[in-house]
């Protein structure tokens, strides 16, 4: 027997909580959004981690997911502000985190193994094997790179 077709979900950004607000009035099923540090969307307003907890909790109360993008490179002297950063997406209750850092995955593994790990365009994955690596590393999901090509 084979599985039915899964069902679409509709992703929207959530730069600062008006945009949340919209998006989730708009019928999205899911946001992501990032926080002050480690967001490569450094221009949106982001969330500190307190207003991450009121926003997941808006989110949830209205049935849409919370993905959680701690999606830059980092450098060792940045680890304990990530794994922070890991921490309060995962009190928050974040449905799980976009990251393109396979050191920061390890970091997730160990500081919140029950947050689904989405992989983020920025990890430039663009084969199946590369679907597959990251699958076996514990990725749930994996957001193609920008660069592909329809075929």
């Amino acid at each position: 027997m084979t599985a039915g077709p899964k069902k679409m979900e509709i992703l929207a950004p959530a730069g600062d909580g008006e945009a949340l607000r919209a998006a989730v009035f708009s019928g999205a099923h899911a946001v992501y959004l990032g926080l002050k540090q480690f967001s490569a969307r450094r221009t949106a307003g982001n969330f500190t981690p307190e207003e991450l907890a009121g926003a997941t909790a808006f989110c949830h109360a209205r049935n849409v997911k919370v993905y959680v993008a701690v999606n830059t490179t980092l450098w060792p002297g940045e680890l304990a502000a990530a794994a922070d950063c890991v921490r309060a997406a995962a009190e928050a209750g974040a449905d799980a985190l976009i990251v393109q850092d396979l050191g920061l995955a390890a970091l997730v593994r160990r500081a919140a193994p029950e947050l689904p790990l989405h992989a983020s365009t920025q990890l430039s994955c663009h084969t199946p094997a590369g679907v597959r690596l990251l699958a076996s590393l514990g990725f749930k999901r994996v957001v193609l790179a920008r660069e592909m090509t329809l075929e």
